[in-house]
């Protein structure tokens, strides 16, 4: 009897420890702005995310133009009071580019934002994100658009989706 109560009590420690508060799924690249926040670099699931993904990061982290996982978890120790977990190494952080007007006098500089745009028959690809698994895959556009557009695209596999045109890739959220 005392062995099944400690096996039961073995268990229950164990299986808890199993699952985190919160998961946090770096992106590749963003656009470099003034202040960075968890939501902007990261895909955030778990019982903690909504006060995760207002988290700031320092401006400490962003001087190299990456933020590693460490910089992330030095950001969120304070926030979680459980277990964290980030998946992925590190965000590079694109800056926009800049060109001068060339029909201006006054030689304005202009922020051109790295936007993607697809055109109907491109090979693109997609990110399918559900809960907190995200798989990545080819797939054909079958309508043409930018970056913030939502567009259908045919899997490989045959199915049709719609996903919203991002920086690097098409998402969508399943």
């Amino acid at each position: 009897m005392n062995r099944i109560l400690l096996l039961t009590l073995i268990i229950f420690f164990a299986h808890s420890l199993l699952y985190a508060d919160v998961v946090v799924y770096l992106k590749s690249t963003i656009l470099a702005k003034e202040i960075v926040t968890v939501d902007d670099i990261a895909i955030v699931d778990g019982d903690e995310a909504e006060a995760v993904k207002k988290v700031n990061i320092t401006n400490d982290a962003l001087k190299d133009g990456y933020i590693t996982r460490n910089e992330v978890y030095q950001s969120l120790k304070n926030v979680v009071s459980g277990l964290a977990i980030v998946n992925g190494s590190a965000v590079k952080l694109v800056k926009p580019e800049v060109f001068l007007i060339p029909d201006s006098s006054s030689k304005e500089l202009s922020p051109i934002l790295n936007e993607l745009i697809v055109a109907k028959g491109d090979v693109v690809t997609v990110r399918l994100i559900k809960k907190s698994i995200v798989i990545e895959m080819t797939g054909k556009a079958l309508q043409s658009g930018k970056t913030g557009d939502e567009i259908k695209i045919s899997l490989f596999n045959g199915k049709t989706v719609i996903g919203k045109i991002g920086n690097n890739s098409i998402e969508c959220y399943l």
